[in-house]
């Protein structure tokens, strides 16, 4: 089984994952991770910018997938579970990987970020904390628009949305149970 956790940027991917592949004890990476690691090989396509557009964030998931995919198939030749979490992916994307490979998947968002939980909750990035002021207002304003877009395409393609808005832990605990009880999908 592949887990999939996609979702807006800091609304707590990284956190629900780790705490699920602990739970089930198997091994999880982010997409932060491998598209680093395309950095470090200097691929030209690769752009390090913030770009929340729907449009941008599409694009970059199209740009992703065939990375993706390979990373699926490799990983799924070599263990029996596995949970990957980022926004690299989109809804269609999961579907695409569905279509060959035993998925759950779940997708969250934070419809309620602003400057001051973006700042009280850094998150497991050290580097969110030193950004500038108003590239963190940036962020912090675009994480609600970033969240519509995937709520509006998890719902096109048939996957759960979890905003975790409101009651963290408690969001938290329901995209858990989603993922180790949901529907299995492909």
């Amino acid at each position: 089984m592949i887990y999939l956790i996609g979702g807006a940027p800091r609304a707590g991917k990284s956190i629900l994952c780790q705490r699920v592949a602990a739970k089930l004890n198997i091994g999880w990476i982010s997409t932060d991770i491998l598209v680093d690691m395309l950095r470090v090989n200097n691929d030209k396509a690769l752009k390090a910018e913030w770009n929340a557009a729907p449009e941008a964030i599409a694009a970059t998931a199209e740009w992703f997938f065939p990375y993706l995919e390979r990373f699926v198939w490799g990983i799924s030749s070599h263990a029996e579970n596995y949970m990957i979490e980022g926004v690299g992916f989109l809804p269609e994307q999961v579907t695409q990987l569905a279509a060959k490979y035993p998925i759950r998947s779940v997708f969250i968002g934070c419809s309620g970020m602003t400057l001051e939980r973006f700042d009280q909750y850094p998150g497991h990035s050290r580097g969110y904390a030193f950004l500038p002021e108003a590239t963190r207002s940036q962020f912090a304003h675009d994480v609600p628009l970033w969240s519509a877009f995937i709520r509006q395409e998890a719902e096109r393609f048939g996957y759960a949305y979890v905003d975790m808005a409101d009651d963290f832990a408690a969001r938290q605990i329901e995209a858990e149970h989603i993922l180790i009880n949901g529907k299995v999908v492909g």
